[in-house]
C-alpha cells in the first residue's frame, strides 16, 4: 500500500501531552499501522508550540527531526535539536519537545509497544 504524504489529512491537536499551543499530525500509515505501532506520524510544531513532558510506559519512541530547530527536554536537561538529529526515548524515560524559532519544527515520530 502506498500513501502519498501530500495527500494525507492533517489533524490538529491542542495542548498535546499537556504542551502549549497545538501540534499538526499526519498518520503516515494511512490508518493501517501494524499492531505494535502506537504512533507513526509526521508532526509539526509551529513557533511557541510544544509537546508536554511525558514518560513512556509500555512503549518507546524514536523521533527524527526533518526541518527546523527545537528544544528537547531529555530527562532533566534541555538539549537543542535540529534537522538531522534523532531523539530516542525508551520505556520508562521521559521527554518533551518545543519550538521557540520562527520556522516550523517538522519531524517523524514512531512509538512502538514494548
Amino acid at each position: 500500500m502506498v500513501c502519498h504524504i501530500a495527500d494525507l489529512p492533517v489533524g490538529r491537536h491542542e495542548n498535546f501531552k499537556g504542551g502549549e499551543g497545538h501540534v499538526l499530525m499526519k498518520d503516515l500509515s494511512c490508518g493501517k499501522k501494524p499492531a505494535n505501532f502506537k504512533v507513526c506520524c509526521e508532526m509539526v510544531l509551529e513557533k511557541g508550540c510544544s509537546i508536554g513532558f511525558h514518560v513512556h510506559e509500555g512503549d518507546s519512541e524514536i523521533i527524527c527531526i526533518l526541518e527546523g530547530e527545537g528544544i528537547c527536554t531529555d530527562g532533566g536537561a534541555d538539549v537543542p535539536v535540529r534537522a538531522g538529529d534523532a531523539i530516542v526515548c525508551r520505556e520508562g524515560e521521559g521527554h518533551a519537545l518545543r519550538n521557540e524559532c520562527d520556522r516550523p519544527l517538522r519531524y517523524f515520530a514512531f512509538v512502538v509497544a514494548a
